[in-house]
This record gives structure tokens, C-alpha cells and sequence, in this order.
């Protein structure tokens, strides 16, 4: 199959998105099919793309078929094994979202406003240092050990970095798992 097929193939696989991949792929081999039928046939390229028509009405047409399809099992009566899909779909995914969409949303942008904050409380801690007063509020320690004001400047910037490093990620890492609930719930549409 040829670049200019494969490409108005994953046009119309892109206009299927709300369909089922299971869905998908089966119209996407019936339209592999039909275009290698056309081929046996010695049809030039242009007119076999003719007869199939704009990609996206044809997705249309296949979109419109399923729904079409899918309201009149709906209308033959309720089903079990749809039933069980949905609740299988939403006990997994409220379970694990109840940790883990609350977990990140608090604490990607906590750590982004505290590794914001570190370098700046540092830095006028060491301003403040120079005028010879005192910041008793921001102190960096280890042990009984305590960093004087110019040390405590550079490891607040590093430690902000880092924070908001992880921050980032983990707010990289929450949109991720939301993306990845929305596909499969369109994946597991009834």
C-alpha cells in the first residue's frame, strides 16, 4: 500500500477517534480492503481515491453507522456485559483517583511555589545581611550546623531548582494520568 493510502487511512482513523480502537480497526481494514480490491481491478490511484470519496465524510458515514447501530442495541434492552464494562471502568478509575489526582494537584503546585520561593527568601536573607540585620525566619541548617548568608543564598537557588523540577514533573505527570483516563474511557465507551 503506497504513501498517499496509508496517509487517507489514518485521516479517517483520526475521525473515528470517538469509536472503540477495536472499532476502528476493523473499518480501517473493510477500507484497506475495498482499495485493494480496486487495485486488483487496475484502477488508477485518482479514481479509486474518487470513489471512496473525502476522508472525512467518509469517517462521517462510519461514525453515523455506529451511533446508528448503537442506539438500536440500546433499544433491544439492557445488557449485561456493557453494564459490567462501565462499572469495572469507573471502580478502577475512581479508585485510583482518589489518591492520585488529589495527591498531585496539591503537591505539584506546592512545590512549584516553594522552589519559587527558596531563592528569594535566600537572596534577602543575604541582602538583609549585608545592611547588617538579621532574617531569623530563614535559616538553612544541618544539624547543628547553620550556613552563613551567602552559602544559604546558593544552596536555597539549588534547592528551588530542584524543587521545582520535581514539581513540574509531577504536574507532568497528573496530566498524563488524566489523558490517559479520558482515552480509556473513550476506549471503554458503551
Amino acid at each position: 500500500m503506497n504513501a498517499v493510502y496509508e496517509k487517507y487511512l489514518n485521516t479517517v482513523d483520526r475521525h473515528l477517534r470517538p469509536l472503540p480502537a477495536s472499532e476502528r480497526a476493523d473499518i480501517i481494514k473493510e477500507i484497506k480492503g475495498s482499495i485493494l480490491e480496486m487495485e486488483n481491478e487496475q484502477l488508477p490511484e485518482e479514481q479509486i481515491l474518487k470513489r471512496l470519496g473525502d476522508s472525512r465524510e467518509l469517517a462521517k458515514a462510519y461514525l453515523g453507522d455506529f451511533l446508528e447501530k448503537s442506539s438500536q442495541e440500546k433499544e433491544s434492552g439492557f445488557h449485561p456485559v456493557r453494564l459490567l464494562t462501565v462499572l469495572a471502568f469507573y471502580s478502577l478509575t475512581g479508585v485510583s483517583g482518589m489518591f492520585i489526582i488529589p495527591t498531585l494537584g496539591i503537591m505539584a503546585p506546592a512545590l512549584i511555589f516553594c522552589g519559587a520561593v527558596a531563592p528569594v527568601a535566600g537572596f534577602l536573607k543575604f541582602i538583609f545581611s549585608l545592611f547588617g540585620y538579621d532574617m531569623p525566619y530563614v535559616v538553612v541548617q544541618f544539624g547543628e550546623t547553620t550556613l552563613s548568608p551567602a552559602p544559604a543564598f546558593l544552596y536555597s537557588v539549588v534547592m528551588g531548582a530542584i524543587l521545582i523540577l520535581i514539581g513540574r514533573g509531577a504536574w507532568k505527570l497528573l496530566l498524563r494520568y488524566l489523558k490517559a483516563i479520558s482515552k480509556a474511557k473513550r476506549d471503554w465507551a458503551v
